[in-house]
């Protein structure tokens, strides 16, 4: 039976777009134990997940004697492969400390010394298709590409009732994001008043119930988009666990929002998404469920090199968000909810 580890650190979205490798694995070695070294942020992206016997704690703040500590831990396990589904340069000497025979990662340069099975990614493909490179690298077949995410039953039972009194359709609206441990970068966030003017176009068009949702760094987005609102929306930000979004989603219409991880994960449970880009591109990082539209500055989508999200930087004026209309989002959002005329 073979023992496989993957390490994933960050974030709740790269996780998401990850879980693709997982589903290759699981099918691929159904007996097989995976278990998946990850951020306490990050974890939640794999709660549930079928292929996933543990978790395993990964340092939120990386240093050498951390990773040193985490590997001869890991060394212990004795795993007989090891995908590292990440750039830096601690996770390849995680794996290479570890002493696992059969180690594929991204690596490049002096990085690939780390990996048996070392990986170039190529900078114009999606991020999942990075991550599936890896795991092809040792001889496992892709199994698709979305992502996935598994709901509890409960949750969305508990979900359904909770909505049941509102009209549809019904749109989830996370005007946040963009704030993870060691990034912060609020350009990746529509304006407050765009959100606010596609609820109320949405509301006005289909007689929606808007949802609005956010964590704690996502209050003020929350509070200005129902500020600026003429139409009365529905607040649940601050109120729902990883699990109880993950729920809403699935039994929600449609979702709107920034590139966040909650985009993927609309994305991971089925729900039509329609994601606003603009300082990141689109061609790495979009949602890729099967009714997925994101809407972007044409000029995001030959984003030629990654800027270092941890860090502020100056955002070209053709990448800015501001150029995303609310005609073009709501268009997309029409696109989804109304097939042949008719209201989905």
């Amino acid at each position: 039976m073979q023992r496989i580890l993957v390490v994933k650190p960050c974030c709740l979205g790269d996780a998401l777009m990850a879980t693709p490798v997982l589903r290759a694995l699981r099918t691929a070695y159904p007996k097989a134990t995976i278990d998946v070294v990850v951020s306490a942020w990050a974890a939640p992206a794999f709660d549930e997940h079928p292929a996933v016997r543990r978790l395993i704690a990964y340092p939120e703040r990386p240093t050498i004697a951390r990773i040193v500590r985490l590997a001869s831990r890991l060394a212990r396990e004795r795993y007989d492969w090891a995908l590292g589904l990440d750039r830096s340069p601690y996770v390849g000497a995680l794996l290479w400390l570890s002493r696992v025979p059969l180690r594929a990662g991204l690596g490049y340069g002096w990085r690939a010394r780390f990996y048996t099975h070392p990986v170039r990614p190529n900078p114009t493909q999606h991020e999942t298709e990075a991550y599936l490179a890896v795991s092809r690298a040792l001889g496992v077949p892709d199994q698709g590409f979305e992502p996935e995410y598994f709901v509890p039953p409960s949750v969305r039972e508990t979900m359904l009732a909770r909505t049941a009194p509102f009209a549809r359709p019904l749109i989830v609206l996370h005007p946040g994001g963009a704030v993870n441990p060691g990034s912060h970068l609020l350009a990746k966030r529509w304006p407050p008043d765009r959100f606010a003017g596609l609820a109320d176009r949405l509301v006005n068009r289909f007689g929606a119930t808007v949802i609005l949702v956010g964590g704690p760094t996502d209050r003020e987005a929350v509070e200005a988009v129902r500020r600026l609102a003429r139409q009365c929306l529905v607040d649940w930000s601050g109120q729902l666990s990883w699990k109880e979004l993950a729920g809403l989603l699935a039994v929600a219409d449609l979702f709107v929002g920034n590139d966040t991880g909650a985009g993927h994960l609309a994305a991971a449970v089925g729900t039509a998404t329609v994601s606003i880009f603009g300082p990141t591109s689109p061609l790495r990082y979009r949602p890729l469920g099967r009714r997925a539209i994101v809407c972007a500055p044409p000029a995001s989508w030959h984003i030629a090199t990654e800027q270092d999200l941890r860090r502020p930087f100056a955002i070209p004026e053709q990448f800015d968000m501001r150029l995303v209309t609310v005609e073009e989002v709501f268009a997309a959002c029409c696109a989804l909810l109304q097939i042949d005329g008719k209201l989905v």
